[in-house]
């Protein structure tokens, strides 16, 4: 599971670092209609390619998100 760095600017997450990592799911922290634009649209395409559109989660469209594990799985509850 990855937690994507300063909400999702244009230059948190590299293609590069997302091939090292190889997340399974990926978050990412951001308020809705941030004056700053947050998750940037060529990140969130990034990511989607990285753990397809179900394993990335937000909290702008996803309100509060729980990760929960049984040691062996992982998986995401989100609010909405």
């Amino acid at each position: 599971m990855l937690k994507v760095a300063h909400h999702g600017s244009k230059t948190s997450t590299t293609g590069q670092f997302l091939g090292r990592v190889k997340p399974a799911l990926a978050v990412v922290s951001a308020g809705a209609d941030n004056r700053f634009g947050h998750p940037h649209p060529e990140v969130i395409d990034r990511l989607e390619e990285a753990v397809g559109p179900k394993g990335l989660y937000r909290t702008d469209r996803d309100g509060t998100i729980e990760f929960i594990s049984d040691g062996q799985r992982l998986w995401a509850r989100p609010e909405r």
